[in-house]
């Protein structure tokens, strides 16, 4: 029996059973959906409909997220290993913005002392915003300062969480 002929009797004659070890695809000729068992993956066929040949394409299995290796080995530790890997996660994300916070707050302080001294010489290329402009940036310091401190209490918050997960299962 040729490979035609084994590849043939792989064809499904119900798509609606499609299983994980079935490739989907449509004849080019005739448009039908096809439903072959893998193992018939690169063989030609008849199409059922219009009988001309069809090559069966190479199966391809997309993973969900669910499948993913990654996953299984965090869904196999224990529940308590699994929080504090989030909260390290959530840790380093944390020191991630505050550290962006930081930046802003220096860039906006630097910005307002540096208008302010303009100011104070009464530097003839400012303009009349300089004012608004300098108002502007004290603002955005301090609201960088703000959100800094929020981050901190986040993270002295977070660390608190790890130290007695950790203590809890002498890590």
């Amino acid at each position: 029996m040729g490979d035609s002929q084994k590849a043939h009797e792989l064809v499904h004659n119900d798509p609606d059973s499609v299983g994980e070890k079935d490739v989907v695809f449509d004849c080019p000729s005739c448009g039908k959906s096809l439903v072959v068992d893998r193992v018939a993956a690169g063989h030609a066929l008849a199409c059922p409909q219009c009988g001309k040949e069809v090559k069966v394409p190479e199966a391809h299995r997309v993973v969900t997220l669910a499948e993913a290796p990654e996953t299984q080995k965090l869904q196999a530790k224990p529940e308590w290993e699994q929080e504090l890997i989030s909260i390290e996660s959530a840790i380093k994300e944390t020191r991630h913005q505050r550290e962006e916070a930081a930046n802003f707050h220096r860039h906006h302080a630097s910005e307002a002392n540096r208008l302010e001294v303009r100011i104070e010489k009464k530097d003839p290329s400012l303009g009349k915003d300089a004012a608004d402009s300098h108002q502007h940036q004290v603002s955005e310091a301090n609201r960088q300062k703000q959100r800094m401190e929020k981050l901190d209490a986040r993270l002295k918050e977070l660390e608190a969480k790890r130290a007695v997960i950790q203590v809890e299962h002498k890590e």
